[in-house]
């Protein structure tokens, strides 16, 4: 494969990922999961060899779709402090199909 090639795959798979993330939010109890239970959901499913799904939880938060709740906890820091993940009212409405987002593959 050449690098426009890998570069695309790396785009499609962090668009899945994102998009993975937000459903797994849907489905968590009032909109929430926890950042570790998300990480090993998309290790089994094979989207990702690392645990880091930072880059990601960064995206959907300064996309408004989602928050850390509880103390402020910096992203890159979410899972090793297990911090719980919520879906807010836009990323609701990106799930639910009311908005649309190039970057989030639901």
């Amino acid at each position: 494969m050449d690098s426009y090639s890998l570069e695309q795959e790396e785009i499609k798979r962090n668009k899945a990922v994102r998009g993975f993330i937000i459903r797994s939010l849907v489905k968590g109890y009032n909109y929430t999961a926890i950042t570790r239970q998300i990480a090993g959901a998309l290790w089994s499913a094979g989207l990702i060899l690392s645990p880091d799904i930072s880059k990601h939880i960064d995206y959907l938060i300064n996309a408004g779709y989602v928050e850390i709740t509880g103390d402020k906890v910096k992203a890159f820091r979410a899972y090793q402090d297990d911090a719980i993940l919520k879906l807010t009212k836009e990323g609701v409405d990106l799930a639910e199909g009311t908005i649309d987002d190039p970057g989030v593959d639901i």
